[in-house]
């Protein structure tokens, strides 16, 4: 058999581990009996499964995070170099075959659901479908898009042009918005095979503009693309996009057993309640000091007390209760080595913070509300749209604060968020004048809020604009003037499709000088 992405229908194993029976496992039936495969049993292990990939701290986009100064590596341990020295391969890191396996899913829900009352299944397949093979796009360029999913009609599919491959998601968007605007009422319910949104359309319709949005200002920087953008951006205005309290967050029902924890927070305790990898990811220098300069309360959510783990409810006199938040902080109380240095024990450094590490039955997010403002915020300030740049620039910040429980004795997430952006000439806080300074604000303030929840976006902001503007490791190794443009194919697509990578350059790609199709 060839790889999964190429069969014509494979039901997903654990993305990120093994194919063992386990919990994602068990919302699959028997591949060698497709009858038994139907959508409603296939479609929550697609959610799952990005979910997944997206919120695993130790997966595939752990070093985006170190890079874009989110997270750093404990004292104690092995020295990262590839992390610190930017040294890529062809096998890390690699999401690869797991957006693939995802995707090859999703491709058999939508083959399967062409049945007009199965049009809510066909509308969400073709919705997740644009998510992943964006982030596909976004990290390779070219990609095997036209001809992918055929099984044996064609094991080696050709590699379509990342250009190319957007201007189909977004039609493949449309048609889901049509679908949803024309059937949903009379259409059968997703029920509880949508772990997502639970059957609601219309938030799926808000979902599906968010990642239309997303492809769109993607290409801001594509001279022949901004007519197009304006006039695909207009036909979103009837539905709208994520707003406050609408984080898009998939929760199967994560339990506190082994292989059924939230993949977040079971990166980092066991459900035997002892720590699994929190000693080693730590804070970075860089995302903190951020919030230490500029009175941001979120400092305490993202990161957490020197010395304090989430297995810890102690109350003492050197280190915190992990969950019990005091605000505003002391930022003597956190402590972090920049990122190319690894010299701070855990004891006496900061690790991530509890407004991340929340349960082990956490949701994944895969675009949150305040992601989906700061979109919105740009998208007005480059003119795409009529809405006011300011206004949702400070409505992405309150959402961030929302989305991790920010508060005090006196004042809840919004007005604490109001107290934050208010602040007067404090840079990146602020509303400035002038679009340069205005884009460098709202890419910043969009940074500061994904930390820990989506990295690669914020690599994308800063390989399309320049912002937000973090440093590079300080590691006296390092010989990399700027964080890699992109990542290498992986072996496999060279053992088993190698005439069509060729054809497409990955033999020849260096990921410090060749670019994805939308960076200038």
């Amino acid at each position: 058999m060839k790889k999964i992405y190429f069969s014509s229908f494979i039901l997903l194993c654990m993305v990120l581990g093994s194919c063992k029976k386990d919990f994602l496992t068990e919302l699959s039936v028997n591949p060698n009996k497709p009858s038994q495969a139907t959508p409603e049993l296939v479609l929550p292990g697609t959610l799952t499964g990005a979910a997944a990939i997206l919120n695993n701290p130790g997966g595939p986009y752990q070093l985006v995070a170190a890079w874009m100064g989110y997270y750093n590596y404990g004292g104690g341990y092995s020295f990262n170099s590839t992390a610190a020295e930017y040294l890529l391969t062809n096998d890390n890191p690699q999401p690869w075959d797991a957006w693939y396996g995802v995707l090859t899913n999703l491709d058999y829900v939508e083959k399967n659901s062409t049945d007009p009352a199965m049009s809510n299944f066909l509308a969400v397949a073709k919705i997740m479908k644009a998510f992943g093979f964006q982030h596909l796009v976004d990290v390779y360029g070219k990609v095997p898009y036209s001809e992918a999913f055929k099984g044996s009609a064609n094991f080696f599919p050709k590699y379509d042009d990342g250009s190319a491959v957007y201007d189909s998601l977004v039609l493949n968007i449309n048609t889901a918005l049509d679908l949803i605007n024309k059937n949903s009422a009379s259409a059968t319910s997703l029920g509880s095979s949508d772990v997502m949104f639970g059957g609601d359309m219309t938030m799926w319709a808000k979902f599906a503009n968010t990642v239309k949005l997303r492809i769109l200002v993607r290409q801001s920087e594509v001279a022949a693309k901004q007519d197009y953008i304006k006039t695909e951006l207009a036909n979103t205005a009837s539905v709208g996009y994520l707003g406050l309290g609408e984080d898009a967050i998939v929760n199967p029902g994560y339990l506190n057993t082994a292989g059924k924890q939230s993949p977040f927070y079971g990166y980092f305790v066991t459900p035997t309640n002892t720590l699994g990898s929190y000693s080693y990811i730590r804070a970075s220098k860089t995302a903190m000091d951020f919030y230490k300069t500029t009175n941001d309360p979120r400092l305490g959510y993202f990161y957490a007390t020197k010395g304090a783990d989430p297995t810890n409810k102690n109350v003492g006199t050197t280190v915190k209760d992990f969950y019990k938040v005091e605000v505003p902080q002391n930022p003597n109380d956190y402590d972090a080595d920049p990122f190319g240095i690894q010299k701070i024990q855990t004891s006496v450094g900061s690790g991530i913070g509890p407004g991340l590490i929340k349960s082990n039955d956490q949701g994944a997010p895969l675009i949150t509300a305040a992601e989906s403002f700061f979109l919105q915020s740009e998208a007005a300030l480059r003119g795409y749209t009529s809405g006011d740049a300011q206004q949702l620039y400070q409505n992405g910040i309150t959402a961030s604060f929302e989305y991790l429980g920010v508060h005090s004795s006196t004042q809840d997430a919004d007005a604490l968020a109001a107290a934050y952006y208010s602040q007067s000439d404090v840079k990146n806080v602020s509303w400035p004048s002038g679009f340069n300074s205005q884009l460098e604000a709202i890419l910043t303030q969009k940074w500061a809020s994904l930390n820990g929840i989506n990295p690669v976006e914020s690599w994308n902001d800063l390989r399309r604009t320049g912002y937000p503007i973090v440093p590079l490791s300080v590691d006296p190794s390092n010989t990399k003037t700027h964080i890699p443009y992109r990542f290498y194919y992986p072996t496999g697509e060279f053992q088993k499709n190698a005439a069509n990578v060729k054809a497409a350059g990955g033999d020849k790609i260096d990921p410090f000088v060749d670019k994805v199709f939308w960076m200038p």
